[in-house]
């Protein structure tokens, strides 16, 4: 006598959506709670990167190198791909998932311990949100696969949520922070120091400016660790007195604290002395 086919389990009802809504929330808002302070002053760490932010932008691009990735497992999981199916590819694309998401773990640390939430200007805000933004849709994907039967649209909307404000997270810190050492490096081969400066004078706003609190700089006795390590990025002085007067990148605007011959000073002390 034959078996009797067991039934397949239902489709869960759309209420079920809210649970990876409700964990969509949760992890959004605990990560924003908790990143909810001023910059502090220690515990940051650099591996073998320049310092901290080229840390973070270098782990960022990492796991947006293994999400691509995972993008292309999983298009190969659900069939979309001309060519058939091997027997890795689940274990593979699971794995990949697993790295990519240790990889956002030590830009989480600086992000949300250290730095906190920060918005000065709407690029540095969005940011923000889009970094509390990655645990939400993490946790949301994670409820959907371990509670199964969504319907079958639910998981590939979760994961091109994930990757999207993966990607947005990257474009908006990593791809910026590229953008501006190629920018000062073209800078600094452009911009001479000009004559009236006095890079002396500027060694004295360095320290009352407080910026070795942020900056290492071995010229200027300075180890901090919050922004890029100066003696590594040797920038020119354009890109710095551009970057005193304006401020971005979690760098706030100096114009309003110093006179534009005290920010022309100081740029001219950076960039005759970083890395020397």
């Amino acid at each position: 006598m034959s078996e009797v086919a067991a039934p397949s389990p239902a489709t869960r009802s759309y209420r079920w959506l809210a649970a990876p809504l409700v964990a969509f929330a949760l992890f959004s808002l605990t990560a924003g709670l908790l990143a909810d302070h001023n910059p502090r002053p220690k515990g940051y760490f650099r591996l073998f990167f320049s310092d901290p932010l080229h840390l973070k932008a270098g782990f960022a691009t990492a796991a947006v190198v293994l999400a691509c990735f995972q993008l292309f497992t999983a298009a190969w999981i659900f069939r979309k791909l001309p060519w058939a199916r091997p027997a890795w590819v689940n274990p593979v694309h699971r794995w990949s998932g697993r790295l990519a998401f240790a990889c956002t773990l030590p830009v989480a640390y600086h992000c949300i311990f250290k730095l906190g939430f920060r918005d000065p200007s709407s690029r540095v805000l969005a940011h923000s949100l889009l970094g509390c933004a990655v645990y939400g849709a993490f946790a949301a994907k994670v409820t959907i696969v371990r509670l199964h039967r969504f319907p079958r649209f639910v998981l590939p909307i979760a994961g091109g949520l994930l990757f999207a404000v993966l990607i947005g997270v990257w474009y908006t810190s990593a791809l910026w922070l590229y953008r501006q050492d190629n920018a000062s490096a073209a800078a600094g081969k452009q911009s001479p120091i000009p004559a009236a400066a006095r890079p002396a004078a500027g060694a004295t706003v360095f320290n009352q400016a407080g910026c070795g609190s942020c900056h290492t700089m071995a010229a200027a006795s300075a180890s901090g660790q919050i922004g890029p390590n100066l003696d590594a990025l040797r920038p020119g002085f354009e890109a710095v007195r551009v970057k005193v007067a304006a401020g971005g990148g979690g760098m706030p605007s100096f114009a309003g604290r110093l006179t534009k011959e005290q920010i022309r000073d100081v740029a001219a002390f950076v960039a005759q002395n970083a890395g020397r």
